[in-house]
């Protein structure tokens, strides 16, 4: 079974049991910190991974970082997966878990991407497009790419709206050679 299935199962579990509580904001924000923790340390997530690792060491580990941080609905699905002898999917649960959480909010993920830092009134006016085009509250993510030299890359979803400089160069380049 692939990882993005089996990582989807138990994020979907883990977030119907935190709606049944009433701990969603909380089990979000520990999976966030446990995403941004894989994220810096490449040697936890291969610790995960590795079959020479016991689970038992696994599990040690799991509870030393993270037991006494997070709510016992967020800890109880690393000792559910641990036993099951499935911790190598826990980074892939914790990130699906922050998708599901999103579309549970209503909120729509956008990435911009300039060639410098936006405005306020900018940014205001890129959230205000995604929003009227997804009927959601926006979630934007800002990233600078300076050889863009000007314009944006606007992604949403699986959809992209490439205004940049760069790329209306590439075009006439393009125009030019043919």
């Amino acid at each position: 079974m692939s990882e993005l299935i089996v990582a989807h199962r138990y994020a979907k579990s883990l977030l119907d049991l935190a709606i049944e509580k009433k701990v969603v904001e909380d089990v979000y924000q520990d999976m966030v910190s446990f995403q941004e923790t894989c994220q810096n340390s490449k040697e936890l997530v291969l610790a995960f991974k590795s079959p020479i690792i016991k689970h038992g060491t696994k599990m040690t580990i799991l509870s030393k970082l993270f037991k006494d941080k997070f709510h016992a609905v967020s800890y109880s699905i690393f000792e559910i997966i641990t036993r099951k002898n499935r911790e190598k999917f826990l980074p892939a649960i914790a990130k699906q878990f922050i998708e599901l959480y999103t579309s549970y909010k209503g909120i729509q993920k956008a990435d911009v991407v300039t060639s410098s830092t936006l405005t306020e009134e900018q940014r205001n006016k890129v959230i205000a497009i995604v929003k009227e085009y997804s009927g959601k509250d926006v979630q934007l993510h800002e990233f600078i790419d300076e050889s863009l030299i000007g314009g944006f890359i606007l992604r949403v979803g699986d959809k992209q709206v490439d205004d940049s400089i760069r790329r209306k160069l590439n075009d006439l380049k393009v125009s030019f050679a043919s």
